[in-house]
């Protein structure tokens, strides 16, 4: 079987590639091949296909050069893309497609890559990877607090709340991009959405967002030879450093644990501003590593007492947890969204998000408790092996793609 698979990177960016690579693996050590469908970037792991990608969208330069070119330029690469289009077109003229599966297509690829797939009579599967699709700001925030206001197509909110970066212009853009594809309804044309949990599957339909048929397929995960109950009396966060990751909330818990370690590793958009916080509040206790990614990145997790998941939104499904279960680590999560749902007294412990006190208080309970740390460690490491296994996910959704395609 030869799938498609679209999305705006082809290299690594967190949670949305873990899965794209895992995926990958999955379907090519069962003799499928994966056909990427992607931008042209320097960062991008080397493929055949390149050559069908299209051209990169550099927001960085529109911004430095405000030229009216530029900017129309980027308007129709983001919303409509006409290019991505013609590319996908070619592709498929010279690649057999047997199934695509859509990921994170929005502002580069565009749903416009839709009408290519429908016209040449390709099923369709999207793997729902945030909340794009309903909230012009993708996340369900706004001003760094939930927001549910664009409930019922009421995308106009996205640009009186200035949900977008904070800017007029930016959340005009993405409000008239919900608004063009709610009106063209490209989306009837989707086959299946496979959402990555429950919560996001509800919120979808909680939303008025119409779908042919939908189903939760759990995200898989290589899970190490042993469940690793090494601990070198540090917690570890990694992932995005932004407001909505609960970044300040861990912080501010870490300014009443002095004699806790913590190692923080990411980029983001407040990675400066919390360092500056860290020696404001001489929390020498906090380190910042930077980006690590593979055998770097699973040394930290293996080597740690537990990985806190303190974030402030609707998370769907974080990879940080599933990694963190792999290495048979328990999790400390914020009590909301995909979290909840994967986070419980089995194998880690939940707080109300945002509330410092009450995560102080659970990091306290667990990293002082090295039986019940073990304990949780080998009960998220045995879930993962029966809920999220590479296996499991290949079976269920081959099973899937091949009742889709013999539909058409």
């Amino acid at each position: 079987m030869n799938i498609l698979m679209a999305n705006w990177s082809w290299y690594p960016t967190g949670g949305d590639w873990t899965y794209i690579k895992s995926i990958k693996k999955i379907y090519e050590e069962n003799g499928h091949k994966i056909i990427p469908f992607s931008q042209i970037d320097s960062k991008n792991e080397k493929n055949n296909f390149e050559k069908f990608f299209v051209s990169k969208i550099d927001y960085k330069e529109v911004v430095k050069n405000k030229s009216f070119k530029n900017t129309l330029d980027v308007i129709n690469k983001s919303i409509y893309s006409v290019e991505a289009k013609n590319k996908l077109q070619i592709l498929i003229d010279n690649v057999q497609i047997d199934i695509a599966q859509l990921n994170n297509i929005n502002n580069t690829l565009t749903p416009s890559i839709i009408d290519v797939l429908k016209n040449n009579n390709i099923p369709i599967v999207w793997r729902v990877i945030d909340y794009k699709l309903i909230c012009p700001n993708t996340t369900l925030i706004s001003q760094d607090k939930i927001c549910e206001d664009c409930k019922s197509h009421k995308y106009y909110n996205c640009t009186i709340k200035k949900c977008k970066k904070d800017s007029y212009g930016a959340s005009i853009l993405a409000t008239i991009e919900s608004y063009l594809y709610s009106f063209t309804n490209h989306y009837k044309y989707i086959d299946l959405y496979m959402f990555q949990n429950k919560f996001s599957m509800d919120k979808f339909k909680e939303f008025g967002f119409k779908m042919r048929n939908s189903i939760v397929m759990k995200n898989p995960i290589e899970i190490s030879s042993d469940a690793s109950e090494r601990n070198l009396d540090y917690i570890l966060f990694f992932g995005r450093i932004e407001k909505i990751k609960g970044i300040y909330t861990l912080l501010n818990a870490m300014r009443l644990l002095s004699e806790i370690k913590l190692i923080v590793v990411g980029d983001g958009a407040e990675l400066e501003n919390c360092k500056k916080f860290t020696k404001i509040h001489k929390l020498n206790n906090v380190s910042f590593i930077g980006l690590q990614w593979g055998e770097q990145l699973d040394k930290l997790i293996s080597d740690c007492s537990f990985v806190v998941v303190p974030s402030e939104w609707y998370e769907v499904s974080p990879y940080s947890i599933l990694q963190s279960f792999a290495f048979g680590k328990p999790v400390i999560g914020s009590k909301l969204a995909g979290i909840a749902e994967l986070v419980h007294d089995k194998n880690g412990l939940l707080f109300e998000h945002g509330n410092t006190q009450d995560l102080v208080g659970k990091i306290k309970e667990l990293f002082y408790d090295k039986e019940k740390i073990k304990y949780l460690g080998r009960n998220a490491y045995n879930y993962l092996q029966i809920e999220h296994s590479p296996r499991k996910y290949y079976s269920d959704s081959i099973e899937i793609f091949t009742k889709i395609i013999n539909k058409l």
